[in-house]
C-alpha cells in the first residue's frame, strides 16, 4: 500500500514539473522578439530584445542597457521575471521584477533598482521603474 501511495505521489510530482516546464516554455516563446516602448511616465526609446534564454536592451540608438539571462516564475501574481547581467561592469548583478502581458499585447515589466525589494505594483518611483512595451507590427508585403 505504501509503495502504491509513494508511486502515486512521484507520478503527480513529475506531472506538475512537466506542466510547469511547459508553462515556462510557452511564456518564453510569447516573450521572444523585439519590444519597443518607454518607461512609464518617463523616457522613451527603449528597445528590449528577448531570445529563448537571453534578454538585451537599448535606450535610443546608442545607449546599451546590457545583456543577461532571465528566469520566469509563473506561480505568483503578478508573474515574476528576474534578469542577471552576463556581460559588462554589471556582470552578475540581479534585477528583480514583475511582469504581465495585457490582452492588447502590451508587456509591462517593472524592476527594482539599487538592491531594492521586488516591485509589487506596476508603478515607477520609489526605487523601481516600469517599462511599457509593445512588439512592432510586422509589415505585410
Amino acid at each position: 500500500m505504501r509503495c502504491v501511495m509513494m508511486l502515486s505521489i512521484l507520478a503527480a510530482a513529475q506531472f506538475a514539473v512537466a506542466a510547469e516546464d511547459e508553462g515556462d516554455a510557452k511564456a518564453r516563446k510569447q516573450l521572444v522578439g523585439v519590444w519597443k516602448g518607454q518607461v512609464k511616465d518617463g523616457a522613451k526609446g527603449h528597445v528590449i530584445t528577448f531570445k529563448k534564454e537571453l534578454i538585451s536592451g537599448k535606450k535610443g540608438e546608442k545607449s546599451d542597457l546590457g545583456e543577461g539571462s532571465f528566469k520566469l516564475n509563473l506561480k505568483t501574481t503578478p508573474w515574476q521575471m528576474d534578469a542577471t547581467y552576463t556581460k559588462g561592469r554589471s556582470k552578475g548583478k540581479k534585477v528583480l521584477g514583475i511582469y504581465s502581458i495585457e490582452k492588447d499585447g502590451t508587456l509591462k515589466w517593472c524592476v527594482s533598482t539599487g538592491g531594492k525589494p521586488r516591485p509589487t505594483k506596476f508603478e515607477t518611483g520609489g526605487g523601481q521603474f516600469c517599462l511599457i512595451l509593445k512588439k512592432p507590427k510586422e509589415k505585410k508585403e
